[in-house]
Parts: C-alpha cells; structure tokens; sequence
C-alpha cells in the first residue's frame, strides 16, 4: 500500500512538498523537538523543511515500517509538554481510538504547541460508512459529475435505503432486469444491520469507484431506475453529497476544540507548477491535479483549476499544468 501511495504521489512531489513548507511557514512549530506520528514509509519527512526535519522524531505502530521509534499516536513515549509540535501525514483517520490519540497529543504537547495534519489522498471509509449504514443511507461513488467539480472532491453520494428499497421492489415485481443489476450492486450494503459487514461494503464500493465502465453501467441503471420509480408513483432518486475528506474534517476539528485546542487552519491548501511533460502516462496530457486522493489527468486544463492564482497562460506546448491539493489541519494547544 504504502509503495502504491508512492507511485500516486510521485508526479505531484513539488507541489505536495511546496503545500507542506507553506503551511509549516504560515503557522511554524516550536523550536524545540518535533514529533511525528504513523511515519510509514517516512513520505511527510521528504516533504518537510530541512530545519523542521532535522529535529523530528517519527514514530510509527508497525513494527515492520523502518522508523525512529515504535509506538502509537495514542501512548507516545515523550514526557508532559515535552514536544513544540505533533506533525501527521494521513494518520488520523486510521487511528482506531482517535479520542485517546487526541488526549495524548495534547498531554505532550506545551502550551501554545501545535498539532499538523495533511490529508493528501484518500480518507478510510469504514467508519463513515458504518455510520452511514445506522442512519439508513447507502454510499456510491460520485456518478453523477466530476468529484473536482467541487472545492472539497465530491467522492461520494449517498441514497436513501427506503428509496432503493421501493425501486428494487418494484423492479422485481414486474420482472424489470434492472432489479438483478441493482441488487448485485448494493448487495452488501443491504444487509441486514446485525450482519453488515463493513469491511465487505468498503470493498464492494472501492470495487466499483476503481472501475469507469461499472461507474457508467451505474449511472445509466439509476437514470432507468428513477423513472421506473416515478412511472410508479415514487419520488425521483435524490442523492446526497457526501466529501470524505470533509467528514475527517468534521472529526478533526469537534475533537481537538473539545480537548483545549484552537483551530488555525482547517481547509484544502492547494498549489500549482508548469512543468515538462516527464512521465509516460503525460503523453498528449496538458493537465494533472491530486486533490485529497481524487486524480484527474487530461488533455486540455478543466474548468475549475485547484489553485486560485493558477493560470494556463505560461503552460508552453511541450509543458503540463500540475496541481496539488491537500487537507492542512493546524490546531494550538491553549
């Protein structure tokens, strides 16, 4: 996973770095040691400032990730207000008690010391999507439009189980195909409450969002299914946006206002660079943007770019516009 995310992160190294240093100038950490949790492969440190770098500790669960210090962000080895700043690079929707993580973060930290987290893919969905499931709605990947359409990626909309519920029925009762591929594709999420297994549902949706020709298949069976519904005295589908990243968000900043913190920076940071084309998949490509996991490479700039002051008027014929996009948290011990 961790070579995978490389791979990703590879094309989009400068301005990921450049997001990373901005953030870290805007509102900089103590000048005493740093702490960095769930370190992995060590990426956030390659994109860290040489001063902030050569003071970090990193620290990591794993016991096989090739690190500083073994350890969790929720039991770190420091003493009480010992570390002028906790720095984190997609961690923290991957700890399993975030509340216990949030407290010793705090307990490590001095007065006035900050905690950095970027959000640069993808967030884990198993817990939204538990949650999803206990209030009756049912996650699909965005088939509607482009995800970057949106400041925050518009990755997911949900349907109402009662909607899906009513189409499905209706479906099968007059014999309509539709009833087999719908069922085939929210199998999992309509399992029974005591027997929904999330790890499945996640899968089953990564699944489907990895594959364009499924998206589109999907997207055709729900226009059909709409006026199937309607025809039958059932309202029309109406889905509901859901951002992944912005539920971190939501998480991130309830939690650390909660434990004495107050929050400087809880927004997408983006930044843009004209390059040349150096990749093989760049070939005929003039635009390339990673934002919170959400990739788009295409021949011609979109209509929205990330970064408010990009512009396309310097990208020469031989060049690529590139941009990145992170969710920066900063948040200050009081």
């Amino acid at each position: 996973m961790l070579a995978l995310l490389a791979r990703r992160r590879a094309p989009y190294g400068e301005p990921l770095a450049g997001i990373v240093g901005d953030v870290l100038a805007r509102l900089p950490p103590g000048p005493e040691r740093i702490v960095e949790i769930g370190a992995g492969a060590g990426q956030l440190g390659v994109w860290l400032p040489p001063d902030i770098a050569a003071r970090t500790v990193s620290t990591e669960p794993s016991a096989e990730a090739a690190t500083t210090l073994h350890a969790s962000a929720g039991a770190l080895p420091f003493a009480s207000g010992s570390v002028a700043a906790v720095l984190g690079l997609c961690v923290f929707d991957a700890i399993a008690d975030q509340a216990g993580a949030v407290a010793d973060i705090a307990r490590v930290l001095q007065p006035g010391g900050r905690f950095v987290h970027f959000l640069d893919m993808a967030t884990l969905l198993e817990a939204p999507f538990a949650k999803l499931r206990a209030s009756n709605l049912v996650p699909i990947p965005n088939v509607f439009g482009d995800p970057g359409d949106h400041k925050w990626p518009l990755d997911i909309v949900l349907l109402a189980r009662d909607w899906l519920d009513g189409v499905l029925d209706v479906a099968t009762h007059a014999g309509h195909p539709l009833a087999a591929t719908l069922n085939a594709t929210f199998a999992p999420f309509l399992v029974p409450a005591p027997a929904f297994d999330v790890a499945a549902a996640t899968d089953a949706f990564k699944a489907l969002a990895a594959s364009g020709d499924r998206r589109r298949a999907l997207a055709a069976s729900l226009v059909t299914a709409s006026r199937l519904a309607v025809a039958q005295g059932h309202p029309p589908v109406e889905p509901l946006p859901f951002h992944s990243a912005r539920y971190l968000k939501s998480l991130l900043d309830t939690q650390f206002r909660a434990a004495g913190f107050d929050v400087e920076l809880s927004d997408i940071v983006t930044r843009a660079q004209s390059r040349p084309r150096l990749l093989p998949d760049e070939a005929g490509l003039r635009y390339r943007s990673l934002c919170v996991g959400h990739q788009r490479l295409l021949d011609a700039p979109p209509r929205r770019l990330l970064a408010p002051t990009a512009t396309t008027a310097a990208v020469g014929d031989d060049d690529i516009l590139v941009e990145a996009g992170m969710f920066a948290f900063v948040a200050r011990r009081r």
